[in-house]
């Protein structure tokens, strides 16, 4: 069978399966690579994880993919540099962003094209900017972690909060939406020099506690941070629409913001939906054709997907 007709079947065209390897000599993190082939995969959980939200992105509000793709993880040592990303903003019809310092970034560089930094061993990388703003990597949409072996797939961190300095906050390796699975990995302290406080030229032995380093933490959705007036959550949207410009052709997405349709959907800062101390009492119930209406007798709040 011809090498060409042979990946036919190793591919994923609807990128419900991505795949990570960092030991595969033919994986990488480039613009151009979608992560669904087992023949050219991803060498990081993080590019992997933004091919995720672009793959669930469709263009209008309020419509977007939900609970659409597993991330395949094979057996290595899975890097993540989860410093805080960049704030983004609205200024007067510009984006502006601001680093975990709250300061004012000139070049940003978010946008993906041939050099772009991914590399993780570079402090400049691209990746860590779609962090949340409180430190962590961003899984999102109900996106599932799925590793091949519980002990040989292992999860390091780059950045472990001085445990000594009560001006650096907690953070966590992972900040995750509703929806998510993880399986069949394993996550273990930091082997290498880490990041540690808000000064990123510094790194340290990461000989120290990790106490105030979780595993997963919750994507926030609900509260906006003062410097934007966005969520967390928001911006990570609005981040990643600014990711895919011109030189990513067909995949381009219009930037923020210009339009801001790549936004959280419902269930994805909510636990199991809403709860409270008494179920919604139905007053009404009728069908038309095949739509069924239900009329409650107080505001719900549902959402499709809850």
């Amino acid at each position: 069978m011809p090498l060409s007709r042979l990946e036919n079947f190793l591919i994923n065209t609807d990128g419900n399966i991505l795949y990570v390897n960092p030991s595969d000599l033919d994986a990488t993190d480039s613009f151009d690579n979608k992560g669904n082939s087992l023949t050219r995969p991803f060498r990081t959980i993080q590019r992997a994880l933004i091919e995720a939200a672009r793959f669930a992105y469709q263009s209008g509000s309020n419509n977007d993919r939900f609970d659409r793709t597993t991330i395949l993880l094979y057996p290595g040592t899975h890097l993540i540099d989860n410093r805080p990303g960049y704030y983004i903003k609205n200024n007067g019809g510009s984006p502006q962003y601001f680093d975990v310092n709250e300061s004012s970034v000139a070049s940003p560089d978010l946008e993906l094209t041939n050099n772009t930094i991914f590399d993780l061993d570079n402090a400049s990388n691209v990746l860590y900017k779609f962090n949340s703003v409180d430190g962590g990597v961003i899984v999102p949409k109900g996106t599932s972690l799925v590793g091949l072996d519980l002990r040989k797939t292992k999860v390091r961190p780059l950045y472990v909060p001085d445990p000594s300095d009560s001006s650096i906050d907690r953070s966590a390796l992972f900040r995750v939406t509703g929806g998510c699975y993880f399986w069949q990995f394993s996550m273990f302290d930091a082997d290498r020099s880490v990041f540690y406080n808000k000064n990123f030229a510094q790194k340290a032995n990461p000989s120290f506690s990790h106490h105030k380093l979780t595993c997963f933490e919750y994507a926030d959705g609900v509260n906006q941070k003062a410097l934007t007036g966005l969520t967390d959550l928001d911006m990570y949207y609005f981040k990643l629409m600014n990711a895919y410009g011109d030189d990513t052709g067909n995949r381009e997405i219009t930037d923020y913001p210009t339009v801001t349709d790549f936004e959280p959907n419902s269930p994805e800062f909510k636990i199991v939906g809403d709860l409270s101390a008494n179920d919604f009492g139905i007053t009404e119930l009728t069908s038309s054709g095949l739509v069924a209406s239900v009329v409650t007798d107080v505001v719900h709040n549902l959402n499709v997907d809850d």
